[in-house]
């Protein structure tokens, strides 16, 4: 499998745990980084294909540095599960289309809910494909309530807005004016501007309008712990879409970059053992590697 984000590696870890327990399974891990530029990861990918020679490479979500995994892997016929699969297609317009280049060079598509599998379907996926899992977002988490205040406290992350700095710039500027008890902010993820929020919020806490506890980064534990306990949940992360609504801590979004994702109407849990399973049964044969849309 593939993981380019701290998010990615968080809402597979569970999946990875299980597989290095399964008896017919083994996992191969490529780490690729944000800022290596897409033909730099197209030509790692096909080196590591090359040398691990996977029955079948696991995709997550919708990142624009998996473009270049799905398309090598496509070219060198290896068979693709995407994870989380069709969860971004009908949000933002940027992992819209990343998402949608992904499902289509994909073999089988684990999906969190029925919404995500009906949108594969319009766009011409075969049902036998589609998988519906659920999340693995709160698998395996022991909720870490370490950095939790002993007060109330709004919880802030922002990420970038790839698309745009002087959308960035606003959207860290919107969500910190919106401040005014104790706070917990999150450091954004890796993706490019977020040197901009970082310079925002290094302003912000200088001035001490606000008392303010800042982690550039955090334990998927510590983050559901903090999510859970929160008054307000500050952010233009799908986070709000996927993790929030379990806890049903208030959300107040941010700018453009997830505004037109849905809320799943159920969460469910437990999906890295249903994942794990369909892996370790599934055919790799023609009728996997042969692609067809039904449009």
């Amino acid at each position: 499998m593939v993981t380019a984000s701290r998010s990615e590696r968080g809402l597979l870890e569970p999946v990875i745990k299980r597989i290095e327990r399964h008896p017919k399974l083994t996992c191969s891990l490529l780490e690729i980084k944000p800022d290596w530029g897409m033909s730099f990861i197209f030509d790692c990918v096909s080196i590591w294909l090359d040398r691990e020679k996977p029955d079948i490479v696991l995709i997550p979500c919708d990142r624009e540095e998996q473009v270049p995994v799905a398309l090598v892997c496509l070219s060198k016929n290896v068979p693709i599960a995407h994870f989380y699969s069709g969860s971004s297609i009908g949000g933002n317009i940027q992992d819209e289309i990343y998402g949608m280049i992904i499902a289509l060079c994909s073999h089988i598509h684990l999906c969190h809910d029925e919404g995500a599998a009906e949108i594969l379907k319009k766009i011409g996926i075969e049902d036998w494909r589609i998988k519906v899992v659920g999340s693995t977002a709160f698998d395996d988490v022991v909720l870490d309530y370490s950095l939790v205040p002993d007060e109330p406290f709004d919880l802030v992350l922002i990420n970038p807005d790839t698309v745009s700095k002087e959308r960035t710039e606003r959207d860290i500027e919107e969500a910190l004016g919106r401040l005014w008890r104790r706070s917990v902010i999150i450091g954004p993820n890796e993706d490019k501007n977020r040197e901009i929020i970082l310079k925002k919020i290094e302003e912000f806490i200088k001035k001490g309008r606000v008392v303010c506890d800042f982690y550039e980064s955090v334990s998927r534990g510590q983050f559901l712990a903090l999510l859970k306990k929160c008054e307000h949940f500050i952010t233009n992360s799908s986070s709000a879409f996927y993790e929030a609504p379990y806890f049903s801590t208030p959300c107040i979004l941010v700018g453009e970059r997830n505004k037109f994702r849905k809320v799943p109407p159920k969460i469910v849990t437990g999906a890295s053992d249903r994942i794990v399973e369909i892996l370790a049964n599934i055919e790799i044969d023609e009728r996997l590697l042969r692609k067809r849309l039904f449009l």
